[in-house]
């Protein structure tokens, strides 16, 4: 196979902006990572993982335009014989399990020069891939294990992105031990998009928000501090029930002592979510947690 490991990701912003074209940046994420692996004598996790792959090849393959993009056939072919992807990417969680799994297919399957295809047209094509998965997918995501570098869109633009340095404060993630499911997720945000009045406030609050605090990070200005709080206080208000309630209390205590501020970290709803450590203390404040250092 062409490519071993690809890692999680973490979409550092843009969840839910970027369907309607807000900025957005995500993160390779190394300490979880998988890879695809063959053997004849699969074990319970293995063969769910294999029914999955079969689940996909069945799904890509009604698709004929696929059959220019991937060899189906050597896919159908190692499936049978035991493909499965060995992953410790906790699944729905927000770390981009599915996007992990799509890269490795899309790389080690290509029938065509993918070097040749622009990062736009890799989209796509993972886009349509991912959707399995997810009802809906922007293929932004699964561009980070593909490439293996932070991604950002701004504009419509898509940028591969080095290093990003963290100025004065740490990240965290925060695990809610809650399983999260992205479709359902996508359908309370549909739900309330049919909302005018919450139609407003996210396209005139909510995206420029999330533009402001990836411009902030990237260009390391010191007013970062004040856009995260205020992306952290307008989700808090307005996307509420995508929170558990566990993670509310906390929430809501980072905004009250300016500690720290917290977000999603992809749809909501369990999983992981982020908390961006402004006094260097977050672990003595949440040390009933399990938390991540970015």
């Amino acid at each position: 196979m062409n490519r071993k490991i690809f890692y999680s990701k973490i979409l550092l912003f843009g969840e839910y902006g970027i369907i309607s074209n807000s900025d957005a940046l995500s993160i390779p994420f190394k300490k979880f990572e998988g890879s695809l692996k063959i053997s004849k004598s699969l074990l319970k996790d293995e063969i769910l993982s294999n029914n999955k792959l079969d689940e996909l090849y069945t799904y890509i393959n009604k698709s004929h335009s696929f059959s220019n993009i991937l060899d189906l056939k050597s896919l159908k072919k190692d499936i049978d014989s035991g493909l499965y992807f060995k992953s410790n990417i906790p699944i729905s969680s927000g770390l981009g399990s599915s996007g992990a799994l799509v890269s490795s297919i899309l790389i080690n399957y290509a029938n065509t020069d993918l070097s040749k295809k622009n990062i736009n047209e890799i989209k796509k094509i993972m886009s349509i891939m991912e959707s399995k998965f997810h009802g809906k997918s922007s293929g932004f995501d699964p561009l980070v294990p593909f490439f293996n570098k932070s991604i950002m869109m701004s504009d419509g633009n898509i940028k591969l992105i080095e290093d990003i340095k963290f100025r004065d404060f740490k990240i965290y993630l925060v695990d809610s031990k809650i399983p999260s499911s992205t479709s359902d997720m996508i359908t309370i945000f549909n739900q309330k998009m049919n909302d005018e009045n919450f139609l407003n406030l996210f396209n005139n609050s909510f995206i420029p928000i999330t533009n402001k605090c990836i411009h902030n990070l990237i260009n390391n200005s010191t007013n970062f501090l004040d856009s995260i709080k205020s992306l952290s206080k307008f989700t808090n208000e307005n996307m509420n029930e995508m929170i558990p309630e566990s993670i509310d209390k906390i929430w809501k205590s980072g905004l009250i002592s300016n500690d720290y501020y917290m977000k999603f970290c992809g749809s909501g709803g369990g999983g992981f979510f982020l908390a961006f450590d402004f006094k260097n203390n977050l672990k003595a404040k949440l040390s009933a947690f399990e938390l991540i250092e970015i």
